[in-house]
């Protein structure tokens, strides 16, 4: 390989040229196969965030939720969005049942609900998180929680607004405990709901939910391993939650970009591999990033010096969007930028090849690495690739900083190049 600098062969420009568009007829042949859009997970440049056409997610394992796994998602922070973006949740929320009264108090439909997810979004909380929560605690006489008797004045935004500043700061203290009092019966522990409590940091969605409903601490208590006459009485709003997140595209195990104010967040989700797919994802989705061979390092730089910025931010080339993206996710302490012999590099931080071709991603996992004489990318799942392509002038220098086009760095179907070596993290 030559010092890294590749260059992605004109017919597999052409081949995502085809593949863009294609896109607008919802189904594609792909490796001889028919695949609908609603099983195919897409990427919203617009929000950085990810969204799915339709249908369930493929993300996260099915079935009822651990205890490990509940634990998993109390601790995250109440500005995850797990990779969802706003359009996804707000149409989410304004088909469920649960909302339904909150809806129809505030008048809210497709056109004007953008005004509570900016609203949800000033007080710094996440806008699946506050939708999720209203659909589970909803109901009250004010606002969209049940925490208030009465709405305040100023609609629906001054009270989503009211209520996301009341998240925010429950989520700061823990004196109030496992929530008891909601007609469970007298002898339902708490003990392990108070144990899980104390483990979680300030600021994460648990600590709203265990201190909030008393349906938590029995969710808790039961998948503890602990049975009683309370077992059954209430909903399970954490393991609820966390399959409407796997319904709306997201991974509830992984809690994904933080709230976003304009442009991309720096924040990326996921360890090991995970993260590297997470963070290459992130960036192909910022057009603040584009191609360019002779100025390949500076995208790095620049995410290192300000990793939110979202305009003529800096440029990649394949081999050094690659490095980048092992790098933030940690198996390089410094970014090689794949100067030398990217093989070498990879099996040097503990990569192996596992195989010398793939014409299908059927035996693909997410994060593996594929290479070709020239060119390289990465496999995020679901069908898809993601990687450093070409200018905005079908070349490999001379563009203008940033992604003029969209396709410079971005999420692809999964396509044959002649891959000559597919590469797998050692996690």
């Amino acid at each position: 390989m030559e010092k890294g600098f590749f260059r992605i062969k004109l017919y597999t420009y052409l081949v995502l040229m085809l593949f863009a568009a294609l896109l607008p007829l919802k189904v594609f042949a792909v490796d001889s196969g028919f695949y609908s859009a609603n099983d195919i997970l897409f990427y919203d440049p617009s929000s950085c965030n990810s969204t799915n056409s339709g249908g369930t997610s493929s993300t996260g394992s099915p079935g009822a939720s651990t205890i490990d796994q509940v634990k998993t998602f109390a601790s995250e922070p109440i500005t995850s969005t797990w990779n969802i973006s706003n359009s996804t949740v707000e149409q989410w929320f304004l088909k469920q049942a649960g909302a339904q009264a909150t809806i129809a108090k505030f008048g809210l439909n497709s056109s004007n609900i953008g005004q509570i997810t900016s609203a949800v979004e000033a007080a710094n909380v996440s806008p699946v998180f506050f939708y999720l929560y209203t659909v589970n605690e909803g109901g009250g006489a004010g606002g969209f929680i049940n925490h208030y008797g009465s709405d305040i004045p100023g609609g629906g935004p001054a009270n989503a607004k009211r209520d996301a500043e009341y998240l925010a700061s429950q989520s700061k203290d823990k004196s109030a405990g496992p929530a008891t009092g909601g007609g469970e019966p007298s002898d339902m522990p708490t003990a392990e709901a108070r144990q899980i409590l104390s483990s979680l940091p300030l600021g994460s969605i648990g600590v709203v939910y265990i201190q909030a409903t008393s349906a938590v601490t029995a969710e808790l208590e039961d998948l503890s391993g602990k049975t009683g006459d309370w077992s059954g009485l209430f909903g399970k709003p954490l393991s609820d939650a966390m399959q409407n997140i796997k319904t709306m595209g997201g991974d509830p195990e992984q809690g994904g970009s933080a709230v976003s104010t304009g442009g991309c967040t720096s924040s990326v989700t996921g360890q090991g591999i995970a993260k590297a797919v997470s963070w290459a994802v992130m960036i192909a989705n910022n057009n603040g990033y584009g191609y360019d061979q002779p100025t390949r390092e500076t995208g790095w730089e620049k995410y290192q010096s300000d990793p939110n910025c979202a305009s003529q931010c800096g440029s990649f080339d394949c081999t050094s969007f690659i490095s980048a993206a092992l790098t933030a996710a940690g198996y390089f302490k410094t970014n090689p930028n794949f100067a030398g012999n990217e093989v070498s590099e990879l099996e040097g931080v503990g990569f192996k090849q596992v195989a010398t071709s793939a014409t299908t991603s059927a035996n693909l996992q997410p994060g593996d690495i594929l290479l070709t004489a020239d060119h390289t990318e990465m496999y995020i799942g679901n069908n898809q690739n993601v990687g450093a392509h070409i200018n905005e002038n079908d070349g490999v220098s001379g563009g203008q900083v940033g992604d003029q086009t969209g396709n410079e760095i971005s999420v692809t179907p999964f396509y044959d190049d002649n891959w000559i070596g597919v590469f797998r993290a050692p996690n």
